[in-house]
């Protein structure tokens, strides 16, 4: 049942399972048969008693919370009921997926999770430069007209999110395999950077210079001293993956002129400094860019802070488009006490970082803060979830199980 679970993982980690429903090879929608085949797998395979050990940890807690504000406040939401529906159902099942997958992880062999982790990452990067050089079939009109390419993630923002955070949880597996990591870092900054994903970039970018700071060790080893050596070794780092990414650009603008054009253009020359505008230029002015989607819905929340409702945010009756922003969409949705709530769970976690001496995890809960301000269905992406629980298992993890 492992060997199951592990294929259904990679397939949920790489999104290759919504593409191949969307190709007719599986016949139904995986939240309607490979979600819930995947819940009676773990089941049957993990003794309930295990089970409710993961129910005590801060991320179940704050799932928990979520579901409770989604039914309490489904009373005074005016979105439409199907909305109200969606969220408390998606809810329900996010807190299913990660218990199961922390069971998997805290207790399942180092070889078979790296396995998992190395083939969700892999199917994606895969896809992504497939997508680039050969093509996928697009199911949408939207997708057929993007220059931009995700792979199986269809949009390039969700591949390059989940590209970066898969990768996280290699690195920690190459810790002393200096060699395997400088070539897997390649591999990484080049997929995500494919993606053209702004957020994806610099995420990978502290990446970077977090792990580089400490050594590139899954314990904390940071000290003035290794902080001032390893500047030297950043910059180097850096220096060389730019040259590597201009002469990247160079081709690809010869092979794809279309990327020369639009706001895919304005991208490129922003990275090479030929451009006017600045980085955020095309999030202002638009009406429906982040930066104006930030005015807007904090404009919303300082009108009313406890909340208008569950799906508020996503009824577009009253909003075309969501937040892009977790922050404001639990602050909006669920009010005051529930963002005071996520960001003292946020607390707990870099709290519990460095009690159980995880420098990983630390690197993955500053990503998931920066990743909040840019999403807003931070956790109902299986590749975080996946990653999630991945590094929640290392601290709560199985006493008959070596660490990673």
């Amino acid at each position: 049942m492992k060997y199951i679970i592990s294929i259904i993982l990679i397939l949920f980690g790489s999104f290759a399972d919504i593409f191949l429903f969307k190709m007719g090879i599986i016949p139904v929608q995986p939240s309607s048969f490979l979600i819930p085949f995947f819940l009676v797998v773990c089941a049957i395979k993990y003794p309930v008693i295990e089970i409710l050990e993961i129910c005590k940890s801060h991320t179940f807690k704050i799932f928990a919370i979520f579901i409770f504000f989604a039914i309490v406040f489904a009373s005074i939401s005016p979105a439409s009921s199907q909305k109200i529906i969606e969220e408390i159902v998606l809810n329900i099942i996010t807190i299913l997926l990660y218990v199961y997958m922390v069971q998997f992880f805290r207790t399942e062999s180092k070889f078979l999770v790296s396995l998992v982790c190395f083939g969700a990452f892999a199917v994606l990067a895969i896809s992504v430069w497939y997508d680039y050089f050969v093509g996928l079939p697009k199911f949408s009109e939207a997708a057929k007209a993007m220059v931009r390419k995700g792979g199986f993630g269809e949009n390039p923002n969700q591949a390059a999110s989940a590209l970066k955070f898969l990768a996280l949880t290699i690195l920690i597996f190459l810790q002393k395999k200096k060699i395997n990591r400088i070539l897997f870092i390649v591999v990484m900054v080049s997929s995500v950077f494919m993606t053209f994903s702004r957020s994806g970039i610099i995420s990978v970018m502290l990446i970077l210079i977090l792990g580089t700071s400490n050594g590139w060790v899954s314990k904390f080893n940071i000290s003035p001293q290794k902080l001032f050596k390893s500047l030297f070794q950043m910059i180097l780092l850096f220096s060389s993956l730019y040259i590597a990414l201009i002469m990247l650009v160079g081709v690809l603008r010869t092979e794809f002129p279309e990327l020369a054009r639009g706001a895919m253009g304005d991208r490129i020359d922003l990275l090479l400094g030929q451009s006017e505008g600045s980085v955020i230029a095309e999030d202002v002015g638009t009406g429906g860019g982040r930066g104006d989607l930030l005015l807007k819905f904090l404009d919303d929340f300082k009108q009313y802070p406890f909340g208008y409702g569950t799906a508020y945010s996503s009824d577009q009756r009253y909003n075309p488009l969501n937040t892009h922003n977790i922050y404001l969409f639990i602050a909006v949705n669920f009010g005051i006490i529930a963002l005071l709530l996520y960001l003292i769970y946020l607390a707990k976690s870099v709290s519990l970082s460095f009690k159980n001496n995880q420098f990983y995890h630390l690197i993955f809960i500053v990503l998931l803060m920066f990743e909040g301000l840019v999403t807003h269905h931070l956790f109902y992406n299986r590749s975080i979830l996946i990653t999630l629980a991945f590094f929640d298992s290392l601290i709560y993890l199985n006493p008959n199980r070596k660490q990673v």
